[in-house]
């Protein structure tokens, strides 16, 4: 099994590019590790507990974009072309360090004005239990996922910063986005460049300080390229919902953006007239705030795949999910 790992040729720091040049490739239906990297080389814990990838990455990677974000990656995927989907199985999530961080700053968060200076916690990180420390003393099971998963950007765009979620994913921040769970990815360059990072052991929605608990972690995953849909902008499955998403800096227009994206579904893949569509996410599908801290804030609708399986036409996402 293939192993992408980060190093100073292998990582993206703080930018997507379509121009980027791939740190791995593979072929769709293949499953491989991936590993990314958060913390710094004077980070205050035990030597040991410092990931041995970060101090060579920091001395050697000098190419930077303007995001603070470690991405591992682009990693190719053989036959990826514009106009397709790039499916991203997620099969598993593991924590990849001891430790992890949360860190509030000036100008930051959703109180920008309330915090004079740079703040760094260290949070440690209990990988047999599954269980994070928090000052005083706090208990919080941890739940990882990476918060950046993306692919290329058009590349009209140019080199991006990773701060943003756009429609190439990118800085989503969804905490649904766990080990099990499916992300779909609109495809906007050839081998579809696919960079992730921003690994969190735990967040809540809304990522209120900017940061949640910043950590290095390990996964598997394995990629599919669907001809048969169309997407303009990130979506995914979880085992139990099927979830849009928006992004804005509104938070207004991000939850219509997200509903909108949801009721398209429902007409074109499900066969549903809109009045009804509509009429049945107003009853049961639930709008939650992803995250209010990266520029364009991002709201995502869930909708019980236990109510769609009702569906006469079966929606193509969720077949064989």
């Amino acid at each position: 099994m293939q192993f992408v790992r980060p190093s100073p040729q292998t990582v993206q720091w703080g930018y997507f590019d379509a121009s980027a040049k791939p740190a791995a490739e593979v072929d769709p239906g293949e499953v491989f590790r991936f590993r990314s990297v958060t913390g710094a080389p004077n980070d205050a814990v035990p030597s040991d507990w410092i990931p041995p990838e970060i101090a060579e990455i920091y001395a050697a990677v000098h190419d930077r974009g303007p995001g603070g974000h470690l991405l591992t990656g682009p990693v190719r995927v053989r036959g990826a072309r514009p106009g397709h989907v790039l499916q991203v199985d997620i099969i598993s999530v593991a924590l990849g360090a001891r430790y992890g961080i949360n860190s509030v700053g000036p100008l930051k968060g959703i109180f920008p004005d309330a915090v004079d200076a740079w703040d760094k916690q260290i949070i440690p990180l209990d990988r047999e239990r599954g269980m994070a420390t928090l000052p005083p003393g706090l208990q919080v099971p941890t739940r990882p996922f990476f918060g950046v998963m993306g692919v290329a950007p058009p590349a009209a765009w140019g080199r991006i910063d990773t701060a943003q979620p756009r429609r190439h994913g990118g800085n989503i921040d969804n905490k649904e986005l766990v080990g099990g769970t499916t992300l779909f990815l609109p495809v906007w360059a050839d081998g579809a460049l696919f960079s992730a990072g921003d690994g969190h052991a735990a967040q809540g929605d809304g990522e209120v300080c900017i940061t949640a608990i910043e950590t290095s972690l390990e996964g598997e995953f394995r990629f599919g390229l669907r001809t048969d849909v169309e997407l303009a902008l990130p979506i995914a499955v979880t085992p139990t919902h099927l979830i849009t998403m928006g992004f804005d800096p509104s938070l207004d227009r991000a939850a219509r953006i997200a509903v909108r994206s949801m009721l398209g579904l429902l007409e074109r893949f499900g066969g549903m007239r809109w009045r009804d569509a509509y009429g049945l996410a107003s009853i049961a599908v639930d709008l939650h705030v992803t995250q209010v801290v990266n520029g364009e804030k991002g709201v995502h609708a869930m909708a019980p795949r236990a109510i769609l399986k009702q569906l006469t036409t079966p929606l193509p996402f969720l077949t064989g999910l």
